[in-house]
């Protein structure tokens, strides 16, 4: 079984989605900004709606995430008004019916001393949303600099609390791949890829970085990874969205295919 391609939509591509059914995307993500709760629902049933009509399958959608909706918060009545604003976006989920749901352990700063007392709080959240979500699979996200999951022996650890791991290629600047998919290649259930210089995330157009392609993509699937590989793009130079057949045909060059 050939794993299908999936991307991440926001509000600066999903209008896409035509275009990304076109190129051989099957699967998609709706990725939640942080707005009200009706706001989020308006996004979610248009894109929704506009991926149907292209033929394509939800997979995916990204929780809301920043500083104010932070699940490692140390502080118990912030942490816990945190999961309850999540749990809006879940039902959201639930009633378009994604498969897996995708949140971040943190936001940022965070100082070197808090990270013991985060990662517990993170922890604790995170068996909290998945215990809610019930039957769809929550993956906590790896994320870079001074976040909460930044290595694979962090997001590792974290993942013992829900599904499993969403694994962001542009995201590892403290480690490598390779190092990182040693201590958690079998718990990715899902993953944003994107190109990036090593310096901080990017989230450029495979190819344009560091990220060795072919070397990831072969070890998760032979890892047991199933899920689609599924892009998590920015902007191109010109501030647009990349193209998506250039998306397609630069990654099957990537990966031999």
């Amino acid at each position: 079984m050939t794993n299908p391609l999936g991307i991440s939509v926001g509000l600066k591509n999903w209008s896409l989605l035509p275009d990304y059914a076109a190129a051989g995307i099957e699967a998609v993500e709706i990725s939640l900004p942080g707005a009200p709760i009706d706001d989020l629902r308006a996004f979610a049933c248009e894109a929704y709606a506009l991926l149907r009509k292209s033929g394509m399958t939800l997979w995916s959608v990204h929780l809301p995430f920043g500083r104010k909706l932070d699940i490692s918060a140390t502080e118990e009545t912030e942490r816990l008004r945190v999961i309850e604003e999540l749990k809006l976006s879940v039902d959201l989920a639930r009633g378009l019916g994604a498969q897996a749901l995708v949140v971040h352990g943190s936001s940022e700063p965070n100082e070197e001393s808090s990270r013991p007392a985060r990662m517990e709080a993170c922890a604790k959240s995170l068996r909290a949303l998945q215990a809610y979500a019930g039957g769809i699979k929550l993956a906590v996200e790896n994320l870079p600099r001074t976040c909460i999951g930044r290595a694979g022996w962090e997001v590792a650890r974290l993942s013992d609390a829900c599904a499993g791991i969403c694994f962001d290629v542009n995201h590892l600047l403290i480690e490598d791949h390779a190092a990182f998919l040693n201590a958690a290649e079998k718990r990715v259930i899902t993953t944003h890829l994107s190109d990036y210089d090593g310096v901080d995330e990017r989230h450029w157009l495979p190819g344009m970085g560091i990220v060795p392609w072919k070397p990831v993509h072969d070890r998760l699937l032979a890892a047991g990874y199933r899920g689609p590989f599924l892009f998590e793009l920015g902007l191109n130079e010109n501030k647009e969205p990349y193209d998506p057949a250039l998306v397609v045909s630069t990654w099957k060059k990537l990966i031999g295919d």
